[in-house]
């Protein structure tokens, strides 16, 4: 039997989620748990989130929020661009930095872009574009042409995050997903994409947490609800100019 596996992205420094996806999975019997990166960025908690993810996941790729983080936040909104500035404020190496700050660096500036393991191909974004090119449930309807070179790129199976929308593609473009709450995918030999969502800050409607875990030949969805009022209080306290991402946690937008 094939070790059951938790995949996890977009935890975007909200420890609140984290915490809450992370005691669910060891409620699971979790063998394994991968991240498909953007751990830091638009939340407080850039620094223990990051230490979680070290201490927990067994393979971590690089997301584009912890690329902007370790370079410059190139084509990201103000708000977004804002948040980055300020995680670099709270993660930058100094001369009085402990060697656990260093370690925490180090271990984000050597996320790969993307992996292969266990018949998946792992990566943030895409496989065309492995931080930048969003895969949402609308594409199929309206730019299906888009999926043919991506197809020919994988194997079997490519497993991504990055629009925080949930969503299974298949190579014929059926389309699937959770409606309302989780969702059970059976895998049946053809090629898919599967977005798996996003730990803290989801926009596809439901402000809980969203994780999946793989067993077999088996997907499955979970959501899992959390203290998003005590999440969207840290950030108040950052400023006025922040508080956008803070109120969109409550409506999953």
């Amino acid at each position: 039997m094939a070790a059951k596996k938790a995949l996890i992205s977009d935890i975007h420094g909200n420890l609140e989620a984290l915490e809450a996806v992370l005691t669910s999975i060891s409620e699971q019997a979790i063998d394994e748990v991968w991240c498909l990166g953007d751990i830091v960025g638009y939340g407080c908690d850039a620094i223990s989130c990051t230490d979680l993810v070290r201490h927990n996941c067994s393979r971590t790729l690089m997301g584009n929020h912890d690329w902007a983080l370790l370079n410059s936040p190139v084509g990201f909104n103000s708000l977004a661009t804002a948040m980055i500035y300020k995680t670099k404020e709270w993660m930058r190496i100094t001369d009085e930095s402990t060697e656990e700050d260093k370690e925490r660096w180090n271990f984000l500036s050597q996320l790969p872009l993307s992996a292969e393991s266990d018949g998946m191909f792992l990566v943030h974004a895409s496989p065309r574009a492995e931080l930048s090119e969003y895969i949402l449930p609308s594409d199929v309807a309206h730019d299906p042409g888009k999926f043919e070179e991506m197809f020919s790129m994988i194997d079997h199976l490519c497993v991504v995050g990055h629009s925080h929308v949930p969503c299974c593609i298949t190579e014929d473009l059926e389309l699937s997903g959770p409606r309302g709450g989780g969702a059970v995918i059976e895998l049946d030999g053809r090629k898919r994409i599967i977005n798996i969502g996003s730990v803290g800050q989801p926009r596809d409607g439901d402000n809980r947490a969203c994780f999946v875990v793989f067993e077999d030949d088996i997907v499955r969805y979970n959501r899992v609800p959390y203290n998003y009022r005590r999440t969207m209080e840290k950030i108040r306290k950052l400023g006025d100019e922040y508080q956008m991402l803070g109120y969109r946690l409550g409506l999953g937008r």
